[in-house]
C-alpha cells in the first residue's frame, strides 16, 4: 500500500488552508486542491510498502520517540515551488525549528535501519495544492497572500496509507503514535 508518515494539523490551519485555495482558485490558478480533511505535514514519504513492513516499522517508530518532548511549529506564510518559471506546488510555509528537525532526523534514522532511503533534505511545508494551470504574473498573486502565523502544537504523529482515485487521494489513518507511548493501530 502507498503510505506516508505526517504531523496532524489544526482547525486554525485547515482554515487558512481552505480560505487560501478560495483565494487562489478566484486569482486563476487550477490545481489538484488539498481537500480540508487531507490537510497535514508529510515528514516521510514511505511509497508502496507491505502491511507487515508498515507494522513493523510503526512498532520501531514509536518505541524510538517515546519520551520526545511535545512540542510546537509555526504556520507563517503562503509559498510555492517552482521549475523554471512556472508554479508547481503550492504550501503553506512551515517555520523549522530544532524539535521538529530533531523528530525528523530520530525517526529517519530509524527508517534507514528497515532499508528505507530519502535523498531530499527536509524542507517543511504542507502542500494546498498541486498546479495544473496558472494565471500571469502568478508569483505576485501567490505572495499577496498573507495570513496571521498559526502555532501548532505537536505530540504524536500519524502513519497514512494513501490510496489514488480520480477525484483525489483517499487518505486512511493506519497508526497514531503519541510521544507519551502509546501507538493506536486503526482498522
Amino acid at each position: 500500500m502507498r503510505t506516508f508518515i505526517a504531523i496532524d494539523v489544526n482547525d486554525a490551519v485547515r482554515s487558512v488552508a481552505q480560505q487560501s485555495i478560495e483565494k487562489l482558485m478566484k486569482r486563476g490558478f487550477k490545481a489538484n486542491w488539498v481537500s480540508k480533511e487531507n490537510v497535514h505535514l508529510t515528514l516521510f514519504f514511505l511509497g508502496e510498502v507491505s502491511r507487515h513492513q508498515i507494522d513493523e516499522v510503526a512498532e520501531h517508530l514509536c518505541h524510538r520517540v517515546i519520551g520526545f518532548p511535545s512540542f510546537s511549529y509555526i504556520v507563517d506564510k503562503l509559498g510555492y515551488f517552482s521549475k523554471g518559471n512556472q508554479p508547481r506546488v503550492i504550501w503553506l510555509g512551515v517555520k523549522s525549528n530544532q524539535s521538529l528537525q530533531k523528530l525528523y532526523e530520530e525517526m529517519k534514522a530509524e527508517l534507514v535501519k528497515h532499508n528505507f532511503s530519502f535523498e531530499e533534505r527536509f524542507s517543511p511545508h504542507i502542500t494546498i495544492g498541486r498546479v495544473k494551470d496558472f494565471p500571469n504574473a502568478w508569483q505576485a498573486l501567490i505572495e499577496d497572500i498573507t495570513f496571521e502565523p498559526i502555532v501548532v502544537a505537536v505530540d504524536r504523529f500519524s502513519i497514512y496509507s494513501s490510496q489514488l482515485t480520480p477525484t483525489g487521494p483517499i487518505y486512511k489513518q493506519i497508526y497514531e503514535c503519541s510521544f507519551e507511548g502509546g501507538l493506536i493501530k486503526h482498522e
